[in-house]
């Protein structure tokens, strides 16, 4: 009995052979959907990842076969399970999350075909189609699109919305873009799986809200700044906010058990002149005549002064030191004094 030996096709060796050195010396492999992307949407995809992502196109059966003799990435034959249908190898440095947006943010654009549905309306311009008197006009007035002979020419009058978003494009509307060389569809590469640090992702795992989640991060360090700054954990980015909330607590406290400092002096002066003119009103309820108008106009005009003055000096901004000012001084005593006479 005589046995035969199939003898395998060298171009098939070399391609093998020129995917797993694409494979091993590419820190992510990828697989991407090429289904209806044509060869000039393609060379303008490849342009656009030049430095940054090779895409190679191969027999599936060719790709399967350079996945399962790759010795160099653990667990790459767990990608083979994803080569099904128009799909190509794409090699990058990339982390894939960055890459898949890359290609989502990247979309070329392709003509139209029969039975394809309008992702947006599709407005045909006004414009001279360059092409002679003849069926065409009528093919034109078919689709409701007007136009007229000028100058030997099938002129397009008006801009017209030819399809309209969601609507399904015939036959004959998809053969007339063509000609007149309008591509209104949008073509986009889509990530279907990547290895990468010895794991398998998948495309859900892609599908996801960049913006949101940097919203999140942000949110998440400053939920964990507060808790750190309201436990009392010292960091070197909290260390600010939790020095400028001991001031604050301190200076309260200060206040509150009435222990005069001379840096207080505007606080105290605050609370005091705010404490006079709440007694001078008390008072002046009960009996009117027992503190003159004047007076208790004097006491609060110089609570609402000292009031602002204190919440000037708390200001974020450290304001610049300076002497008091004696006039300033006396006008601000002069609230607690205006009582007594």
């Amino acid at each position: 009995m005589s046995v035969y030996e199939r003898k395998v096709a060298q171009w098939k060796i070399d391609a093998v052979v020129g995917l797993i050195a694409g494979i091993e010396e590419s820190e992510m492999i990828g697989l991407i959907n090429v289904e209806g992307v044509g060869a000039r949407q393609l060379h303008g995809i490849r342009e656009s990842l030049r430095g940054s992502a090779k895409l190679r196109m191969a027999r599936n059966t060719l790709m399967i076969r350079a996945l399962e003799e790759t010795k160099k990435k653990k667990g790459i034959k767990n990608l083979t399970k994803f080569v099904r249908g128009p799909v190509a190898f794409i090699f990058s440095k990339q982390d894939p999350f960055i890459l898949s947006k890359f290609l989502s943010d990247n979309k070329a654009a392709a003509p139209a075909k029969g039975g394809q549905t309008a992702p947006n309306d599709i407005i045909v311009s006004a414009m001279n189609t360059g092409v002679a008197p003849g069926p065409f006009i009528s093919e034109l007035a078919a689709l409701k699109i007007p136009s007229r002979v000028r100058g030997g020419f099938i002129h397009i009058t008006e801009d017209t919305v030819a399809v309209k978003a969601g609507e399904v494009i015939s036959n004959a509307m998809a053969q007339m873009l063509t000609r007149l060389g309008l591509e209104p569809m949008e073509l986009q590469l889509r990530l279907i799986a990547a290895y990468t640090d010895g794991m398998v992702l998948t495309a859900e795992s892609f599908d996801i809200d960049i913006e949101q989640l940097f919203q999140s991060v942000i949110a998440g360090h400053q939920f964990a700044v507060n808790l750190s700054v309201n436990v009392g954990y010292p960091t070197a980015d909290n260390i600010q906010l939790l020095i400028a909330k001991a001031s604050i607590e301190s200076r309260s406290l200060t206040l509150n058990v009435g222990f005069f400092t001379t840096d207080m002096l505007d606080e105290f002066l605050a609370k005091a002149n705010s404490e006079a003119f709440a007694l001078a009103s008390a008072i002046s309820e009960r009996n009117p005549d027992a503190i003159p108008s004047d007076v208790l106009g004097q006491v609060q005009a110089a609570a609402e002064a000292a009031t602002d003055t204190v919440e000037t000096s708390t200001d974020d901004t450290p304001a610049e030191e300076s002497e008091p000012d004696d006039d300033d001084e006396g006008e601000a005593i002069a609230g607690l004094g205006g009582l007594f006479g």
